[in-house]
């Protein structure tokens, strides 16, 4: 099995784990602005004891071009997980999920073809196309009648979808120009510190209905997910963006089982045979 096929299944893994504390987190009342600060604090030290372990040394043009790919990530992801918070307060994941997978692979096929002039083989289309077309029969047409203003919340999904692959296009793009994993992952968390500085500064955070102790615990499984999710999916960009994104796209399967399982959300035969053909089409590529 090639190293860029295993990089992106971990990165399916982590990312439906994480996007899993997203949904504790909406169904906990945690403040997201806490999780994200001590989230990126950790990240900002970890990146910048990797920096000087390996001893980098960096010229004047490599800096700008992380710094700005930095700073669109930061942008980007900012809004993307307050959209997807929002989103799913409002929404079942078993609805949230399936969409966000269909809409974010697609939106990366046409960046790959069209941007980064990457090409696919019949396997990998037909691969493809399966692969977006399972998570969206997870969706049933009673749905509508389960949730309140869905398609209010299908717009906040697209959105969410549209800015998730704009902070990817700029993973991607480091890939490209071969340039290092921690000095972005540094940068961005220096984006994210002094935002929050700031906001704190002006306006205090509002306290959540958590025990530090779990709360604590929480944010230090959650910034775990996100760093390994992040890193093996930035590694595994290195292979065809479309093909990484379709991968990833299956991770719904994480969070719309826990939900179930934890959470009591509605579920059905016919969603079970589709997270099962889910898992046979992963194997068939693979």
């Amino acid at each position: 099995m090639e190293t860029r096929l295993i990089f992106a299944i971990w990165s399916m893994f982590f990312a439906g784990m994480y996007n899993f504390t997203m949904k504790m987190a909406a169904e906990r009342k945690y403040n997201i602005s806490y999780i994200t600060i001590y989230t990126y604090l950790v990240t900002f030290f970890l990146s910048w004891i990797c920096l000087i372990y390996n001893n980098y040394e960096f010229s004047y043009d490599t800096i700008l071009i992380i710094i700005f790919l930095s700073l669109l990530n930061w942008v980007s992801f900012l809004l993307s997980i307050f959209s997807r918070v929002e989103s799913l307060k409002n929404i079942d994941s078993v609805i949230f999920f399936p969409l966000y997978k269909t809409i974010w692979p697609i939106l990366a096929t046409i960046l790959s073809i069209l941007y980064f002039n990457e090409t696919l083989s019949l396997r990998d289309t037909l691969w493809i196309t399966l692969g977006i077309l399972i998570p969206l029969l997870l969706i049933t047409k009673t749905e509508h009648k389960v949730q309140k203003n869905l398609l209010r919340w299908i717009f906040f999904i697209l959105v969410t979808a549209l800015l998730t692959t704009i902070a990817s296009w700029s993973s991607k793009t480091l890939m490209e120009h071969n340039l290092d994993i921690f000095a972005f992952m540094f940068i961005s968390s220096i984006f994210w510190l002094v935002f929050f500085y700031f906001i704190n500064k002006y306006k205090k955070w509002v306290e959540s209905n958590h025990t530090w102790k779990w709360f604590i615990l929480f944010v230090i499984i959650s910034w775990l997910l996100h760093f390994l999710s992040f890193y093996a999916f930035t590694k595994a960009l290195e292979w065809n963006l479309a093909i990484v994104y379709t991968i990833n796209s299956l991770s719904i399967l994480i969070p719309v089982i826990l939900s179930v399982f934890f959470y009591k959300e509605h579920f059905n035969l016919k969603k079970w045979i589709i997270l099962i053909l889910s898992i046979i089409s992963l194997i068939l590529f693979i």
